[in-house]
């Protein structure tokens, strides 16, 4: 898949599902530029309006190459991006009328901040009743949230996630990317999506509200009834399922490669067990009967023996070993084996998208797979307020010489 890079910027909007929907975000980092992303995948006109000066911080945060924030360029892909100090009064209105025509609003501002910008959803709502707005926070939009800075660590850490991450016994982890943020902007995605389908019979518009920790914490389902019913508190315990009997884990391979098993059912464990220490292991009480399906010392036994049978072979070994059964094995992959592996190729899970600064990148391609009308890449991330002009005058018709006034007003920085 290649970004389509038609001369008609036109053309460029009129691909995708969302085609006709029209996204200001005004995010910054991640959760909530991260949800008009997805929307920009699927065909939404994403107009992100930054301030002049330095634009989003995910611009400064990003590895750069040559100087090109690279993280920027999947980030801020199929967004026009505009430029307006928002302390200057004729900006402040120019957004107000961006907003007048938009279908979405998106931000995720600490809570009250909207409301002290002049920008609150009353207002936004009674100048376009059928408005979706996004609201992403540490906390929620309530009093206890109100002012309290959030970010996605903390989401994860108040959501299970990291309770339940790490070696047991050890202290809890955070995984090596932005899960809180990046779950939350997906979750956000989806009430937009919801709220505009509820708008088209209503014809009204609708406020999302999401907290950091509450996507994750939705995901881990089983955790509040055990606690509530069982009185039993599920723990970390490596690789292991916290709640059940599972034979799972990563293993080092004798060729130094690392990969991941993973046997669930009674058919699969026994032909791991069997595979592993033969038909005494197979046959050995503690590891077969139901009670032994409960006990944590077992499953650490299991895994050593495993963790042995690996290091004696290599990687190919495992794989054979267990290949046409319901026991699943893989390569753990890092980005390196992402970008050669013939799968990610064929499920377009890697695309190469042209680049006006580095020729060309290669990135993580749309999600989810739609057949008729999948969305595009249509370009990578732009310059701040590269799209100012063509936005004030594509959707507000502004002339040139209202545009130069307020070039004069320090209205674009």
């Amino acid at each position: 898949m290649l970004a389509l890079t038609p001369d008609d910027p036109g053309d460029q909007l009129a691909t995708g599902p969302l085609e006709g929907i029209r996204v200001i975000d005004v995010g910054h980092v991640l959760a909530g530029p991260f949800a008009a992303t997805l929307l920009g995948d699927l065909g939404a006109d994403v107009i992100k309006v930054e301030n002049p000066r330095g634009g989003d911080t995910l611009r400064s945060l990003s590895p750069k190459a040559n100087g090109v924030p690279l993280w920027w360029k999947v980030a801020g892909r199929n967004k026009r991006c505009v430029a307006l100090d928002l302390k200057v009064p004729e900006a402040k209105e120019l957004l107000l009328r961006l907003i007048d025509q938009a279908d979405v609003f998106i931000e995720n501002f600490r809570a009250g901040t909207l409301e002290r910008m002049g920008l609150g959803p009353d207002l936004l709502m009674e100048r376009n009743p059928r408005l979706i707005i996004l609201r992403i926070s540490g906390f929620g939009q309530g009093p206890l949230g109100t002012g309290r800075p959030g970010y996605g660590r903390i989401g994860e850490a108040m959501s299970g996630t990291a309770n339940l991450t790490g070696e047991a016994g050890g202290r809890p982890l955070h995984v090596g990317f932005s899960l809180g943020d990046a779950t939350t902007g997906l979750m956000g995605a989806y009430g937009v999506l919801a709220a505009l389908h509820e708008r088209a019979g209503s014809g009204r518009g609708e406020i999302v509200d999401l907290a950091l920790f509450e996507s994750l914490f939705r995901m881990i389902e089983w955790q509040l009834p055990m606690a509530d019913a069982l009185d039993r508190v599920p723990r970390r315990q490596g690789n292991q399922f916290p709640i059940g009997y599972a034979v799972a884990g990563s293993f080092r391979s004798s060729d130094g490669r690392w990969v991941t098993l993973s046997a669930a059912t009674t058919r699969s464990i026994a032909r791991v067990l069997e595979t592993v220490g033969g038909e005494e292991m197979a046959g050995d009480p503690r590891f077969i009967t139901l009670s032994g399906r409960e006990q944590p010392e077992n499953l650490l036994l299991i895994e050593q023996a495993i963790t042995d049978w690996v290091a004696a072979r290599t990687a190919q070994d495992l794989m054979d070993a267990f290949d046409h059964t319901d026991v699943a094995v893989g390569y753990v992959y890092d980005a390196e084996m992402m970008l050669d592996d013939p799968l990610f190729e064929e499920r377009e899970a890697v695309v190469t998208v042209p680049d006006a600064d580095l020729g060309s990148l290669r990135m993580p391609g749309i999600v989810p797979k739609l057949h008729r009308k999948p969305g595009a890449i249509r370009w990578t991330g732009p310059e701040i307020g590269a799209h100012t002009d063509e936005v004030l005058k594509d959707v507000l018709g502004l002339s040139d010489e209202e545009l130069a006034r307020l070039e004069q007003l320090s209205a674009f920085g």
